[in-house]
């Protein structure tokens, strides 16, 4: 299920995209600061006006070095308004809306306890394994474009959204889990990322990116 969702927004994407850019200005980045830190992360923008841009976005976290308990891939669209453009068009500060499929995996520390039948003795159990997750977030998105000349793309942002999804695949503890052995009146159990970069209900980005601008004319003096 997991495959097949990604795989029906990344052939939507490519199509509308396909559309769009045979005629239109559009502009490929990388995220350059964060491709040295933890990710590597890509995006296409097209061209709709002066004003307004639509892009596709993706990227795969990796994790910081010696890290390797939380990682992901994401992948998704964005509308951005560019209040202020110079002639060039689509540049300088921009407001975007997007949203953001993300797939991945989290190390998880999962504790339960209860009391055993017929004494008044508990029972606790600890485990930690890889936990699967999926998740869509719609967010707000802020930063600022540069085109110099030659058609070379610098640009900054940051963004904050909300979970409106999420699923944590926590059925690789049952194997294990001491709940049929207790009193249920008594069970309790708690899950917690030991990485302490999971959350369920906000998205984070953020990145200084470099690029080109293709279906412009360079600037001469």
């Amino acid at each position: 299920m997991r495959n097949k969702i990604t795989k029906t927004i990344a052939v939507l994407c490519l199509t509308w995209f396909g559309h769009l850019s045979a005629q239109a200005q559009q502009d490929f980045q990388i995220n350059l600061s964060n491709l040295i830190l933890y990710e590597a992360a890509a995006s296409h923008e097209v061209a709709l006006s002066p004003n307004a841009t639509l892009s596709a976005f993706g990227g795969y976290v990796y994790g910081f070095p010696g890290q390797d308990e939380h990682r992901y891939y994401y992948i998704g669209p964005e509308l951005k308004f560019y209040p202020f453009p110079t002639t060039k068009g689509a540049d300088l500060f921009f407001v975007g809306v997007y949203g953001r499929y993300k797939s991945g995996y989290t190390e998880t520390d999962f504790y339960e306890y209860g009391e055993i039948p017929g004494t008044p003795d508990y029972l606790d159990n600890n485990q930690t394994q890889d936990v699967d997750f999926q998740k869509f977030a719609f967010g707000f998105d802020i930063g600022i474009k540069w085109i110099t000349d030659s058609n070379i793309v610098f640009s900054f942002n940051t963004s904050l959204g909300r979970n409106a999804y999420y699923n944590y695949d926590y059925d690789v503890f049952d194997a294990e889990s001491i709940e049929n052995q207790v009193n249920s009146s008594t069970y309790e159990n708690s899950y917690s990322s030991t990485s302490g970069l999971d959350s369920k209900y906000w998205d984070f980005r953020i990145g200084l990116n470099v690029g080109y601008r293709f279906g412009a004319k360079k600037t001469t003096d």
